[in-house]
């Protein structure tokens, strides 16, 4: 994380993510041969874990604590990774009810929605998200604080 940067793996991983959605949304939704399409979709889905834990997993967990002041980061941390398992939680109670749920909703446009999220998360991270790569936590709580001159990056 040091070596790329906490923004550019967050970027590259949630456009990683989005592209491997959208290869299986093409897999399901369009007709090709059946051998193409299931070898279409395993490779966008493994291209969605890979690219899911170089950026999203691991350094969304590094970032919450750098992000925060010294003085709050505790009560941030709870707070955030408590959300975080609300939403795990509630992504695996929506596994679970998927294969049903296809029935009434196509396939294709839930995980066309997922990639569409996943694109959304990397302009937020591109256009919003500070880069510590080399930085003190004091460093960066610093250039944060609104009294800090200068311009953030």
């Amino acid at each position: 994380m040091d070596k790329q940067g906490r923004k550019k793996l967050l970027t590259g991983s949630y456009l990683g993510m989005a592209l491997a959605m959208f290869l299986i949304v093409y897999a399901i939704s369009f007709p090709l041969d059946e051998g193409v399409s299931h070898g279409l979709s395993i490779t966008g889905t493994l291209l969605y874990i890979f690219t899911f834990a170089i950026g999203a997993g691991p350094v969304t967990g590094i970032i919450i604590p750098e992000l925060s002041g010294a003085r709050t980061r505790s009560k941030v941390m709870g707070f955030s990774f408590t959300v975080h398992w609300c939403v795990v939680y509630m992504q695996f109670s929506g596994g679970t009810v998927f294969p049903g749920a296809c029935e009434e909703v196509r396939r294709w446009s839930r995980l066309a929605g997922f990639g569409g999220v996943s694109f959304l998360s990397a302009l937020f991270a591109y256009n919003f998200i500070v880069e510590m790569k080399g930085r003190s936590l004091e460093e960066i709580e610093m250039s944060l604080s609104p009294a800090a001159p200068g311009k953030r990056e």
